[in-house]
């Protein structure tokens, strides 16, 4: 139909020509027949399929799980239970109290004996469901200590009462009293261990006594306490010249002597020291100083006789003899030598 409805529309629509007959002759219009549109059955199609897909989803689809919301502690329950190991650790802790750490127990005396009436318990504000409730750190314990233990007592220092004994065992000694000189000594030094005159005279009172190596022990402690103290390499220069090693007791004593003002029996014994090993040049010069500082002891001056009279210088060994015999107070021995010296140098008559 609509291909002979076409040809009818050709026809019409086409100039008249001559001859024709059907020329000036009007055809009835005939009405169009509407197209149809394929797009639109397909949309059509699309939401029928889509509506159906989305009952089967509402009836056999997965349905929404319900999260329950935390429960909400009550409002009077505001402190939460401490994990195990902190209930062992802190004090029990009522669940109507705030949460607290603990302090110093507080007594008021008024109530002391009389039970006291429970005091009211503070209202404790309501937990906000958004913020979680905070639980009350335990406090540690302090570490168990110890109980104190007394130390050892120790010995009191009493430099005054030191001297004291110190002084009273001197006057031992003079007396000759060595067994009570020697008991005095010890317990000054026991009262005040650097009390160093006391120590010295313990030594040589030892080296008196010929106990040699309680001397040197006396010797050596002190040394420790004070090594550049002269008076202890004094004593130990008389043990070595006791046990007949006087190049050692020359060695100690000339490390850095005293003057000779400060310490003349340092300077005699390193004297005698110097004649035990011939060395008679620095032992006359020895004396000498001595005697010029001292010139009134006549050790001093028997002492460089002898020397001169060694290096053979027999005037100057006869003068000085001279000189010891007049100030006197020698020892007897000393006396008897220098006696037979002075008339084996005088020249015959």
């Amino acid at each position: 139909m609509s291909l002979i409805n076409r040809m009818l529309r050709d026809l019409s629509s086409r100039q008249p020509e001559s001859g024709d007959v059907m020329s000036g002759i009007q055809l009835p219009g005939t009405a169009p027949v509407p197209r149809a549109n394929p797009l639109g059955k397909i949309g059509a199609l699309l939401v029928l399929v889509a509506v159906f897909t989305a009952g089967l989803w509402f009836v056999f689809g997965p349905k929404p799980v319900k999260i329950p919301q935390p429960r909400q502690p009550p409002p009077d329950a505001a402190v939460v239970a401490e994990p195990p190991v902190a209930q062992a650790e802190a004090a029990p802790v009522q669940a109507s109290a705030p949460a607290a750490e603990p302090t110093q127990l507080q007594i008021d005396p008024q109530l002391s004996s009389k039970a006291k009436a429970p005091a009211p318990e503070p209202a404790a504000e309501p937990a906000q469901p958004s913020a979680p409730v905070a639980r009350p750190r335990s406090r540690p314990r302090p570490a168990a200590t110890d109980a104190p233990t007394r130390d050892a007592p120790t010995k009191v220092v009493s430099p005054r009462k030191a001297a004291e004994v110190y002084e009273q065992a001197r006057r031992a000694l003079q007396r000759g009293d060595d067994r009570s000189a020697e008991g005095g000594l010890r317990e000054a030094l026991e009262l005040d261990p650097k009390l160093h005159g006391a120590r010295e005279d313990l030594g040589s009172l030892h080296v008196r006594q010929g106990r040699l190596d309680e001397a040197e022990a006396e010797a050596r402690a002190g040394l420790a306490l004070d090594p550049a103290r002269p008076g202890y390499r004094r004593l130990m220069a008389r043990i070595e010249l006791t046990r007949g090693q006087p190049a050692a007791a020359v060695e100690l004593l000339e490390r850095d002597p005293p003057p000779v003002d400060r310490d003349p029996e340092y300077h005699a014994l390193l004297a005698s020291a110097y004649q035990r090993v011939n060395r008679h040049e620095d032992a006359a010069r020895s004396y000498q100083a001595l005697a010029r500082q001292e010139p009134y002891q006549a050790a001093w001056w028997a002492g460089y006789g002898l020397s001169r009279d060694a290096l053979g210088d027999g005037p100057g060994a006869l003068a000085a003899y001279a000189r010891a015999r007049q100030l006197g107070n020698l020892d007897p021995r000393v006396l008897e030598h220098i006696d037979r010296r002075t008339l084996a140098l005088q020249p015959p008559a």
